[in-house]
């Protein structure tokens, strides 16, 4: 039943009343001050910011994330995440649209960019219910330079270890003898020094005779040679 003005109780109703409707402005201006509060932080934050809804239509999305894709933030709030993701398909999207929940979701994927080019990101994803309306809250951070530079790295990684594996090195004091010129392996056997040298490295033989020998041991052909000027002078 309605209060008359000089019923009892009827100041302690408008009191009440009076309460009410200034804790309810204290709220809204409060509700006011969060939500600039987060705007500000998101406006400022280097990471593209977007939120979707159900759809997967943007709901709302910050500069970065705009500049990131080379949208205007108008042109952004008309496009749908499929319109940018060229990894996962539409129907895949969808499935993990309607599956994402508080706990979130930690991945990489590629986008594409207005332009056409692509671009590497790691995104960070949480749904949460809003005036009874699923968002989906996505971080998103380009790291393309990043895996540039890791591919960069892996590729450098892989040249060393097949020039490494390609390198055999010989070391230390090898026996020798004195007259063939053998050389003692590993195992105590003596082979030729090419043999030896061919399976310790990377180095191939040709073979051919020095001006000393084929003076000893082929001397009709040695003058000819000489003359011709296809044998150095080094030899005596």
């Amino acid at each position: 039943m309605d209060l008359q003005p000089n019923d009892e109780g009827w100041g302690s109703e408008i009191h009440r009343l009076r309460y009410a409707e200034q804790e309810q402005k204290r709220m809204e201006n409060l509700l006011r001050e969060e939500i600039s509060r987060w705007r500000m932080l998101i406006e400022q934050s280097r990471d593209g910011i977007v939120v979707l809804d159900q759809q997967g239509k943007v709901y709302e999305a910050n500069t970065q994330f705009a500049k990131m894709l080379g949208y205007s933030l108008q042109e952004v709030h008309d496009l749908h995440v499929w319109d940018w993701d060229a990894k996962i398909a539409k129907d895949e999207i969808r499935v993990m649209i309607d599956e994402i929940d508080p706990e979130g979701a930690h991945f990489e994927t590629q986008h594409r960019r207005k332009d056409g080019t692509i671009i590497d990101v790691e995104l960070s994803n949480n749904g949460a219910v809003y005036r009874g309306e699923k968002l989906i809250f996505c971080i998103c951070r380009d790291i393309t330079e990043r895996k540039r530079a890791e591919k960069e790295r892996i590729d450098l990684v892989n040249k060393l270890q097949a020039a490494l594996a390609e390198i055999k090195t010989l070391r230390g004091i090898l026996p020798i003898c004195s007259h063939c010129k053998k050389i003692r392996n590993d195992k105590g056997d003596w082979e030729q020094i090419e043999v030896y040298i061919k399976e310790h490295s990377e180095v191939d033989f040709s073979h051919s005779l020095c001006p000393e020998c084929m003076k000893k041991l082929y001397p009709e052909m040695y003058k000819p040679l000489k003359q011709m000027g296809s044998i150095g002078n080094r030899d005596k």
